[in-house]
């Protein structure tokens, strides 16, 4: 594969003007355009992330975070999302062509945002600071995916072979990039905002600069196990309380008027994993179930919402899972005797039109659930939990009144928990389920919970996945770098904030 990301000189930009609602249409060449505005930039910018986000990075870890396996009788499907075959997924086999999107769909946007930079620096800072936050979000989501990675040398013209920098370092990096874009909106002032263009959120400041600490706030969580990075942790910690303006307090939804007229025009999960415009199911609905572990972990604290977010098995009913990675014969793991998703509308599929999830307000909580419960942060631990559950439930569309119920339960109550961060990782697991699969995986990844996760019958030995193996597109054309970080073993090899 030739086509090396860092150095791309063709950038993906959305078609996009401020008489027209859409922004959905990608331009793979805008070079044949005269004129890439900013607002062009950053439309288009933030849609690839969008659709990287919602697919992509959720797909992968959603799979290995315990949430996911494939029906038996259904073979062959490669994932609309990554590239990769579902049997391949299932089974860890962790080879240099698996995934390759999230290398290379990660620095494609990245060089877009430093292209917006370049264009708004000094001129047009709230752009400016756009651009950094969700450059650090990416930055830090590889480093998740691979540990070393190009940082200070990536996007550089004319760099072919750009030097990996270590992922700790990467880390800081990526958080002190994503403070300076919070420095940058702050600053903006009276200079130009973005309105139709900010698919996220229209220009609010505010909300740009509490998606921002968040993403700090998960970075941060994510090296909780590191002692070395104790004082780090207390020294940014201090920062973003010093900043004042908290957390998200919504859902972070991108929604640049997706419609259902074409397929790359709809929500991207919508299109992937339930039907496309012509309303013909996907390959990977009909081939995507929940794991028998996922349904047991509903059960036992009598969740309603897994049947919000599934069906029963058109086969005899019920609510049925898979293992994932199963070979042998076994129809009671087919598609039509197991449980495929529900939708649209309650659950997880939602509408064609509804925004890309982004960031969960479920997540944030849950963050700052852990975060009051290492003493890191002010607040009540068990409130921050409690409106953690409250989000998941009011996301997947259960009533107020099966939220009282479900919360009061011994098993759920955060009173009752004799082990607090379990207690809050165990219901954050439930609720990130198809919502952001990445960050259950690093959850098991950072503190092996929930316990009890099933290795896949597929794997070939007893570990879990740790980390992505280099690209091969990056290992012909960067091929000294790659030497240099080792012979990489994804069920060996760890990124660095695993203890």
């Amino acid at each position: 594969m030739k086509k090396n990301i860092i150095y791309a000189i063709c950038i993906a930009v959305a078609v996009y003007s401020t008489g027209c609602k859409k922004v959905l249409d990608i331009n793979s060449n805008p070079n044949a355009s005269t004129n890439v505005t900013k607002d062009m930039l950053l439309a288009g910018s933030l849609l690839n992330s969008a659709r990287l986000e919602t697919n992509a990075v959720n797909e992968l870890g959603n799979f290995w975070g315990g949430y996911w396996g494939k029906a038996y009788d259904i073979s062959g499907t490669t994932s609309g999302a990554i590239g990769t075959t579902i049997d391949l997924i299932a089974n860890y086999s962790i080879i240099d062509n698996f995934a390759t999107v999230i290398w290379e769909k990660s620095y494609t946007t990245i060089y877009n945002y430093t292209l917006l930079q370049q264009q708004t620096e000094g001129n047009a800072p709230f752009y400016t600071g756009i651009a950094k936050i969700i450059k650090g979000m990416h930055y830090l989501q590889l480093v998740d995916h691979y540990n070393n990675v190009p940082f200070s040398e990536a996007s550089v013209p004319g760099n072919t072979q750009p030097a990996y920098d270590p992922g700790e370092q990467v880390y800081t990096g990526a958080v002190d990039m994503i403070t300076s874009g919070i420095q940058d909106i702050k600053n903006a002032g009276t200079l130009a905002s973005p309105t139709a263009s900010d698919i996220f959120f229209k220009g609010s400041a505010s909300s740009w600069i509490k998606l921002g600490n968040t993403l700090k706030l998960r970075a941060l969580i994510h090296q909780s196990q590191l002692s070395s990075r104790s004082a780090y942790i207390s020294g940014e910690i201090a920062k973003i309380i010093e900043e004042g303006s908290g957390f998200i307090t919504a859902d972070v939804l991108a929604n640049p008027g997706f419609t259902s007229q074409a397929d790359n025009q709809q929500n991207p999960f919508y299109t992937t994993y339930f039907k496309n415009s012509q309303g013909i199911v996907s390959g990977m609905f009909n081939a995507i179930r929940p794991t028998r572990f996922l349904l047991a972990a509903y059960d036992a604290v009598n969740d309603p919402r897994k049947a919000l977010i599934y069906a029963e098995a058109t086969n005899g009913g019920g609510y049925h899972g898979v293992i994932l990675g199963q070979s042998s014969s076994d129809a009671s793991q087919n598609a039509t005797a197991t449980s495929a998703f529900r939708g649209p509308g309650a659950g997880v599929i939602k509408t064609a039109t509804s925004g890309a999830m982004i960031f969960s307000l479920t997540e944030s909580e849950f963050l700052q659930a852990e975060a009051a419960q290492r003493g890191w942060i002010g607040g009540s631990a068990a409130s921050y939990y409690e409106r953690g559950v409250k989000a998941s439930f009011n996301y997947t569309g259960a009533s107020d009144s099966a939220f009282q119920s479900f919360i009061a339960q011994p098993s759920v109550s955060f009173a009752s928990a004799a082990d607090k961060i379990e207690r809050i990782i165990g219901q954050k697991w439930l609720a990130l389920n198809s919502v952001n699969g990445a960050e259950a995986w690093n959850d098991f990844r950072r503190l092996g919970l929930p316990k009890g996760m099933p290795l896949s019958a597929g794997a070939s030995g007893q570990n879990f996945p740790k980390r992505l193996r280099y690209p091969s597109s990056e290992v012909s054309t960067n091929s000294s770098e790659v030497a240099k970080q080792g012979n990489i073993d994804g069920l060996v090899n760890k990124v660095f904030w695993q203890p």
